[in-house]
């Protein structure tokens, strides 16, 4: 029964998600004069003030391990190796937190390098979006963390083996990210894939920053992304 509510209180998260934008485009609120910055400000409130409500949720459902995921959690703690991805025996989360940080944003970036190379504008540019950039980040990740990992890992902490609860995890956030970005079946089996490693070090951390940290990672590198696409179609819209 844990496991079909969990599944159910994520699907329908997930559904909202998808509904943000539409919703963010009825607040008639300016928050920026940027187009783009101004319905995304609106999406991140809604989105976080989403990621409260599963919170809440999980408050009633299993208090005791909310309490214990919803930390920093032991940053040093001893990883599970992974031999096939060289994370070997006897390191820590120091160790693999910080690989992982380099190699999963090298795909990130790249992936993201290849949307959007065709448009072609100044590094310089990029600056005075830096503030929007990390803020968009911190909130997504912190967001998506929520309800992905935390959406699954809580009420289902002692109920299923922990191997289930990640994969569970990995499928779902993979699942979610084919109309996302990374998007299509690539950006799917990468988001699943990071999943999974998100959902190892919620776990094996008892806490959530390893999960937020490298999340927050990719996401300011999508967010780069995303502000190039902005600079350039603004570019092209006004001359």
């Amino acid at each position: 029964m844990e496991v079909v509510t969990a599944i159910v209180v994520v699907f329908f998260a997930s559904a909202s998600i998808f509904k943000l934008n539409y919703i963010a485009a009825k607040i008639d609120i300016k928050i920026s004069g940027n187009s783009y910055l101004n319905s995304h400000a609106k999406y991140q409130i809604l989105l976080v003030s989403l990621s409260v409500i599963v919170l809440l949720f999980l408050y009633f459902q299993s208090s005791n391990n909310l309490k214990i995921f919803l930390s920093f959690g032991n940053i040093s703690a001893p990883v599970e190796s992974v031999e096939w991805f060289g994370i070997g025996e006897g390191k820590t989360w120091v160790f693999a937190g910080l690989y992982l940080c380099v190699l999963i944003t090298l795909g990130t970036f790249s992936f993201v390098y290849f949307q959007f190379r065709k448009q072609k504008i100044k590094t310089q540019e990029i600056f005075p979006y830096i503030g929007w950039i990390v803020l968009f980040s911190l909130s997504n990740s912190f967001s998506e963390e929520i309800i992905y990992r935390l959406g699954i890992i809580v009420p289902l902490y002692n109920i299923i083996g922990v191997e289930e609860i990640i994969l569970l995890s990995a499928i779902v956030f993979g699942l979610v990210h084919f109309g996302g970005m990374p998007h299509g079946l690539i950006g799917m089996f990468m988001a699943g894939f990071l999943g999974w490693f998100l959902a190892k070090a919620v776990v094996e951390t008892q806490g959530l920053f390893w999960a937020w940290f490298i999340h927050f990672i990719q996401d300011v590198v999508i967010y780069i992304g995303f502000i190039v696409h902005n600079i350039s179609t603004n570019r092209v819209k006004y001359g």
